[in-house]
């Protein structure tokens, strides 16, 4: 099973979704799964492709006391949306491996190809960016990782998920480590779910430790330890608007040019500078104001 995680479903997207499908084996059924925020209507379209749809309201699944509850839960800012394709896998058992792609990951060569590559790979997780904790200790998502049974440095991972592949074994893993209590941003959980089930993963590209000889330099490239893992292919910021020409890559993210979109965070950030100017030039201005000290040593009159 495949699924193809959205938001949003226009014409963009549907392209999209049908060149995934199109490079898809006999044996791997793709799906689109419709994230439904509150108030937002399902898009016509949708009804033209097989899909799966999922209300924020269902993520809050009370099964998952600490990935899923709490007052000040967020599905973006605490690295929650790792439930959105899980509760499609749960509502479609039976299957032996499950893919999730992002809408913003593309392939610059035939996608038949590179799902090609890993028909004979038997890893229960296949993803990319993957990092031992040791190895990163400042990541900025650590704090939030959170399980009911120690954990060490070693076999903590860090990983990236715009794109991966799941067992059906890895699937009921992080399924049932969410009911026994784990929590936390879901970069973190995966891959530390799959070493403490004694799962194996697998880095489907990079130069990483993780990355066997046969992926090695293939299909993404990217930097893991800096924040947005850029510069590279395969990165959390920034944004594409088109993927790069190196052919046979995975890119993300590649997002379409909404103006309204980008004319707000334009101005966001003319605000931010000019704040900044502003701030600065007070701060000048008050030092060029305050009374000047006398020299050490000067008598006080």
């Amino acid at each position: 099973m495949l699924v193809f995680q959205t938001h949003f479903f226009d014409r963009w997207c549907e392209r999209a979704f049908r060149e995934i499908a199109a490079g898809c084996p006999p044996h791997i059924t793709p799906m689109v799964v419709f994230h439904q925020g509150r108030g937002v209507a399902l898009p016509k379209r949708l009804a033209r492709v097989a899909h799966h749809v999922v209300p924020t309201g269902e993520l809050r699944n009370p099964a998952y006391p600490g990935k899923a509850g709490g007052p000040d839960w967020d599905l973006w800012r605490g690295g929650h949306t790792d439930l959105i394709a899980l509760h499609a896998f749960n509502a479609h058992p039976g299957y032996d491996d499950y893919w999730a792609i992002e809408y913003d990951v593309r392939f610059s060569g035939p996608w038949s190809r590179f799902f090609a590559a890993f028909e004979d790979e038997g890893a229960d997780l296949l993803i990319s960016s993957v990092l031992r904790r040791r190895d990163d200790p400042g990541w900025f998502n650590w704090p939030s990782l959170a399980a009911p049974e120690p954990l060490d440095d070693h076999r903590s991972l860090r990983v990236f998920l715009p794109i991966f592949r799941a067992s059906a074994r890895m699937v009921a893993a992080i399924d049932a480590a969410y009911r026994a209590g784990w929590a936390g941003h879901c970069e973190a959980t995966w891959g530390t779910v799959a070493l403490a089930r004694g799962l194996s993963v697998v880095d489907l590209g990079g130069e990483g430790e993780f990355t066997p000889a046969r992926y090695r330099g293939r299909f993404y490239l990217n930097c893991p330890k800096q924040v947005h893992l850029a510069p590279g292919t395969l990165v959390f910021k920034p944004a594409l608007y088109r993927m790069g020409r190196r052919p046979d890559m995975l890119w993300h993210p590649v997002k379409p040019f909404f103006w309204r979109a980008e004319a707000k965070e334009g101005l966001r950030d003319i605000k931010r500078r000019a704040g900044i100017v502003v701030r600065g030039i007070a701060g000048w201005v008050r030092r060029r104001r305050a009374p000047a000290e006398p020299p050490p040593g000067a008598a006080a009159t």
